[in-house]
């Protein structure tokens, strides 16, 4: 009865398991805490790779206004967070004659999509600008440059569906024969996707002549019997 008293199995047994029960306790919570953040960034990141995708259809609806005479079109996005906005800051300048463009943005994550005369780029937290999808440029003997310009002031944030129409501007632009000297015609592009324009351009003939970083552009030579310019206004308007 005495060693059964002194006996300390039982207290070792409910140490054991208030030791184990702590281990798993405190392992979960770490897992927990630890975990939430990656996936966290991985819905974020899932949701900017659709949004990219969807930048895509939104392309392919302005073309039609544009390029097809297509008097509107609608397109449905879903965001979660961010801001979608419209922004006046690129041109395009070809043989002297200068054009406004304007982009689509949406930014989030500190990460940035845009649409711009025809082409989507991606620019990321450290500066670095990739290009998504290429923009339509014609060039050959004869080269036809497109000058969309996006007017528009909406901005919109937060979460839900939003609705972005666009609509041909009634006035008209017909296309615009450039001079050319020695067949030859610069191009300057103003955009805060400069380094994503030269990486297309660079894939085309056109001959590469200098960044102007302060300025966020790029000049480049386009070597054609004929160039020309197709402008259209596309007037945006966002509503959620």
């Amino acid at each position: 009865m005495n060693n059964f008293i002194r006996s300390e199995s039982a207290v070792s047994e409910s140490l054991s398991f208030a030791l184990t029960l702590g281990i798993v306790l405190v392992s979960t919570a770490m897992v927990f805490y630890g975990g939430i953040p990656i996936v966290e960034q991985s819905q974020k990141t899932t949701h900017f790779l659709e949004m990219e995708r969807s930048f895509i259809f939104l392309s392919q609806n302005i073309d039609k206004v544009a390029r097809e005479s297509a008097p509107e079109r609608n397109t449905e996005l879903k965001i979660k967070g961010g801001t979608f906005r419209v922004s006046d800051d690129s041109t395009i300048t070809v043989g002297g004659y200068e054009y406004p463009l304007g982009s689509i943005e949406y930014s989030y994550d500190d990460k940035t999509v845009a649409f711009e005369n025809g082409g989507i780029f991606t620019k990321y937290p450290a500066g670095e600008v990739v290009m998504v999808s290429r923009p339509t440029f014609s060039l050959g003997n004869v080269t036809t440059i497109p000058a969309i310009n996006l007017d528009g002031e909406a901005e919109i944030s937060g979460e839900g569906i939003i609705r972005i129409n666009s609509i041909h501007s009634t006035d008209d632009f017909p296309l615009k024969s450039i001079p050319i000297e020695d067949e030859n015609v610069s191009l300057v592009i103003k955009s805060n996707y400069y380094e994503g324009w030269a990486d297309y351009l660079n894939e085309t003939k056109a001959i590469f002549v200098e960044f102007d970083h302060p300025n966020s552009s790029v000049n480049y030579n386009i070597t054609s019997d004929f160039v020309n310019v197709d402008n259209d206004m596309i007037l945006i308007k966002m509503e959620s």
